[in-house]
């Protein structure tokens, strides 16, 4: 019973925090798309923004007293990079969730969905080494993104064995 309260629970939060990614990356693109329309101050706005999707500083490059147009695309290019793996990151687990729930724990489905998320976590990390904003570009790894990596590929190689027990053990009923 509390299992079930718990997959279910955490279904409905993963689903919550897709809506917001989704609601987050919407505002993104209206942001971009309305400072070229208006003259809205896209460094401001880049800062507020960003700090939705990341507030960690890496290893500072170069300290720029200016935006340029382009460095404002690549930041909220780079955002909306990220708000997209996490989307999909967090499709594959509630995926595995449901999966888990309904008894269908050690299939081939959750292996290609930790699959998956390790190989979104991987592509985290390389776009996270970059670290841009309107002031400054610096480079730094997020080691949050590297655990999820390396706990996706370790649960992928567990399901797997997993799902050979599985298979084993009907085969020999």
């Amino acid at each position: 019973m509390k299992k079930n309260v718990i997959l279910s629970a955490s279904a409905i939060i993963m689903q919550i925090v897709r809506v917001l990614i989704a609601v987050i990356a919407s505002l993104q693109i209206l942001i971009f798309i309305g400072s070229f329309t208006n003259s809205l101050s896209l460094d401001k706005l880049i800062v507020e923004s960003q700090e939705l999707v990341s507030n960690q500083d890496g290893f500072n490059i170069i300290d720029l007293t200016t935006i340029s147009p382009w460095l404002a695309f690549f930041i909220v290019l780079q955002n909306l990079i990220i708000l997209v793996l996490l989307f999909n990151i967090l499709g594959y687990g509630n995926d595995i969730v449901k999966n888990i729930h309904s008894l269908k724990t050690f299939t081939k489905d959750n292996i290609k969905a930790f699959d998956k998320i390790s190989q979104l976590s991987v592509l985290l990390v390389i776009v996270k080494f970059i670290k841009l904003s309107p002031d400054k570009i610096g480079i730094g790894i997020e080691l949050n993104y590297v655990f999820l990596a390396f706990g996706a590929i370790i649960l992928t190689q567990v399901f797997k064995e997993g799902h050979r027990l599985l298979t084993e053990n009907e085969l020999t009923v």
